[in-house]
């Protein structure tokens, strides 16, 4: 089995951040995000993996030439191709049974578990669910006897807890055929309708941690989750020497090695090359690269000039606001 992770989405409701970023790119915990799939993929033994490329592709594929353990091949859409469309396109890199991972957001989810669990069950594709008190945000699985009987997508109309599409498969080959060259094509609103009419998808229920930082808010928690250093027993050092380390002791903070921090913090993540200026306070912040900060804040994503205040969840890429100049 290898491995395609899908990396060609713009992050709109992540923006100003993936403005000059590919979303995979953004830093959680001073790590890319693609860093936490490759450590997981390497962890079950995937070292075959093809990543399917649109933003900013060329960001992505200089990153990830540093992962010198895998076998790295690349498909870039000329055209938005989809979830479904990106994969197909990518067939030729492709083995017979796959797995599809999102390279935009965190999980622990037992690949080795999950894989068995497709094979027993003899199924077309293999979705990975989790409980989530918001499903009207995700795709709505309704199962029963290990299979998706039905799949709602986004319905305004569900509340409760339910189980929820994680966009982690393990999928036959051949069940691309069902998707056409060429075209903008889904997994959720296109392929799995079709599937559950001709074949079937099988269920993986996860319970453990699982965030898809589709906005401000769920990308502050991944910081806060991880920057004690991730998921046991996943290993996210061994592409690049570690370059950040651990800094206090009642609400620890993540500090990179290139930052400077002069002014106080207290349970935040602060990246690369930036400077915590004197008279500075940060309670719960997270600092991107290059950024210099003044002033007391808390509960903000800082870069460069702008603060994205994330105590009133949740938050759209619309009203964020430039509160501080903090360059000199």
């Amino acid at each position: 089995m290898n491995a395609v992770i899908l990396c060609g989405g713009f992050g709109k409701r992540l923006a100003p951040l993936t403005n000059d970023t590919p979303k995979p790119m953004l830093n959680v915990a001073n790590r890319p995000m693609l860093d936490y799939c490759f450590a997981q993929l390497q962890h079950y033994g995937i070292t075959d993996v093809a990543l399917t490329l649109a933003y900013l592709p060329e960001k992505i594929t200089q990153w990830v030439q540093g992962y010198k353990t895998f076998v790295r091949h690349y498909s870039v859409e000329d055209i938005p191709l989809g979830t479904a469309g990106g994969v197909k396109n990518a067939s030729r890199y492709l083995s017979d049974v796959f797995v599809v991972m999102s390279g935009d957001g965190l999980n622990n989810i037992d690949l080795k578990k999950m894989y068995e669990t497709h094979l027993k069950s003899g199924a077309d594709i293999t979705m990975a669910v989790t409980p989530s008190i918001t499903p009207w945000l995700y795709g709505v699985v309704e199962q029963s006897g290990g299979f998706v009987r039905e799949f709602y997508e986004k319905p305004a109309d569900m509340s409760g807890k339910r189980w929820i599409n994680t966009g982690i498969y393990i999928v036959n080959k051949y069940v691309l055929d069902y998707v056409p060259e060429d075209t903008f094509y889904d997994f959720s609103k296109d392929l799995f309708p079709l599937v559950i009419e001709k074949g079937s998808i099988g269920v993986y229920e996860h319970n453990g941690y699982w965030n898809d930082i589709g906005d401000f808010s769920n990308y502050f928690k991944a910081n806060m989750d991880m920057k004690k250093g991730g998921f046991y027993p996943f290993v996210y050092n061994t592409f690049f020497e570690k370059d950040s380390d651990l800094y206090g002791s009642a609400d620890i903070s993540l500090v990179s090695r290139s930052a400077s921090v002069v002014g106080r913090i207290n349970g935040c993540v602060i990246g690369g090359g930036s400077r915590i200026a004197s008279g500075a306070v940060l309670n719960k912040c997270v600092v991107l690269d290059g950024t210099i900060v003044r002033g007391r804040h808390s509960n903000c994503i800082i870069s460069g000039d702008i603060a994205i205040d994330v105590d009133d969840p949740p938050i759209s890429a619309k009203n964020f606001t430039k509160k501080f100049a903090f360059r000199n």
